[in-house]
């Protein structure tokens, strides 16, 4: 199934956090691909790169340059940068009687 993101919002220099429809979440590094040849290049100025919002779950810029959420959540994975939320523990009822 594919993933989307839920939330994402822009830290310096280039990164984004983001928080997933599960509710794992982390910072995600863009410095590498505003680098790259192509509409990446209008990121590297920052009040650009602060214009991200989400379509359909994928941030995505106003130039429509966007971020596999799939490809994002990898990353983090492969980075450890990736923190799942933890589990609700569930305080035990208390009887009356």
């Amino acid at each position: 199934m594919p993933h989307k993101i839920t939330s994402v919002r822009t830290a310096p220099p280039f990164k984004l956090q983001v928080q997933f429809e599960d509710n794992a979440y982390g910072v995600f590094d863009c410095s590498h691909l505003i680098e790259e040849p192509g509409s990446g290049t209008a990121l590297k100025d920052r009040r650009y790169f602060g214009k991200v919002q989400l379509e359909n779950g994928v941030p995505t810029w106003p130039n429509h340059y966007d971020i596999s959420p799939d490809w994002i959540r990898e990353e983090l994975e492969r980075t450890g940068g990736l923190e799942l939320p933890r589990p609700v523990r569930r305080q035990p009822s208390r009887r009356q009687g």
